[in-house]
């Protein structure tokens, strides 16, 4: 079992360092992770609204018997949601469906606003005039501030964002009146962030982990296969998710391994130290090989694409949504991965 690592946010809360990642999980399988990994010590569930399965996080809470005061839970602000009229809506749809009347945790998932959908579940909108997903300008200031609302009536105990640039933190920080408690990113061996790291290190905003093992829906190469993560696995006696998570708590971090196998749930919580050669090794592999990253959208989130890139991101999506929604194609891809998945371990 895990140590209960927890680290200080800078609202006065702490945050236990390894909770359990929801993204990606499918229909069915999310109620049953939730209860077993509360029922195994954890007790830090990471939610959020697009992943679909909020009711089912709320159900594995329910079921395990932990009481909710001892639970740290996260969700996130979709893009559909960023007027600040519409923030509140959301969060009171999120309490709904988990089955809480205050999160942890709430962070506006990415640094894009999207118009508004027909209804709660209408996550990608598309523009009729172009046929493109329906992207619009709001300020990050002005989600914020609406964010701030819900700390100040008790619905939110601390607020932070996901996905955001050390620039896009600076400029909401010239006129924010409560700083971000954390910056959820990807991070993994393959795409370290460390210069983002330190930064937020020093400005007192923790930073999680989300897809440590290098997941992807697009195939790619993933850290978890690295040889040099198997060998360190292999000799240290764990499994390299093990290997991978322990690298991310060492960096200060905090981790969101996800998984809906109980044997593994209660694997991904073991505590152990990697030796310092160990964690060098991994952290000599970085590429900067970020895979979440939504091209179609046609927006420049990391300031890492040329305009023709962009561009042909979104006629890519354009020609693949003239049969199919965003969050069919989605859905499908995620499926062949899974089954992908399946068919590899037997």
């Amino acid at each position: 079992m895990s140590s209960g690592r927890t680290l200080k946010l800078n609202s006065g809360y702490s945050i236990p360092a390894v909770g359990l990642g929801t993204w990606q999980s499918r229909p069915n399988e999310v109620a049953s992770a939730v209860e077993h990994a509360l029922r195994h010590g954890y007790r830090h569930i990471d939610a959020a609204s697009c992943y679909g399965n909020e009711s089912e996080v709320g159900q594995g809470i329910l079921a395990s018997g932990v009481p909710r005061s001892e639970i740290f839970i996260t969700s996130k602000l979709w893009n559909t949601h960023h007027r600040p009229a519409d923030v509140e809506e959301a969060l009171d749809e999120t309490l709904k469906n988990i089955g809480t009347d205050y999160l942890d945790l709430y962070l506006v998932h990415w640094p894009v606003s999207f118009e508004k959908g027909a209804s709660p579940h209408d996550h990608w909108p598309i523009n009729p005039a172009t046929g493109a997903v329906w992207t619009i300008d709001v300020p990050d200031l002005d989600t914020w501030r609406a964010m701030e609302g819900l700390v100040r009536k008790g619905k939110v105990r601390s607020i932070g964002v996901s996905n955001f640039t050390r620039e896009r933190i600076e400029e909401l920080l010239k006129g924010a009146e409560i700083k971000p408690a954390v910056n959820q990113i990807e991070a993994h061996p393959y795409l370290q962030q460390p210069a983002l790291l330190e930064w937020l290190r020093g400005q007192g905003i923790v930073a999680q982990a989300y897809s440590q093992s290098g997941n992807n829906i697009y195939g790619k190469p993933k850290a978890i296969d690295d040889p040099v993560v198997t060998e360190i696995a292999a000799s240290l006696g764990r499994q390299p998710a093990q290997v991978l998570i322990q690298w991310v708590l060492q960096r200060g971090m905090v981790a969101l391994p996800k998984s809906v196998t109980p044997s593994r749930i209660e694997a991904n919580f073991e505590d152990f130290e990697l030796p310092q050669d160990a964690f060098e090794r991994i952290s000599s592999l970085d590429r900067h090989a970020r895979y979440n990253f939504p091209l179609r959208l046609g927006i420049n989130i990391f300031g890492e694409h040329d305009e023709e890139t962009l561009r042909k991101g979104v006629e890519d999506l354009i020609r693949a949504t003239k049969e199919r929604s965003v969050a069919d194609l989605y859905e499908a891809r995620k499926k062949d991965l899974h089954e992908e998945r399946e068919k590899a371990k037997s």
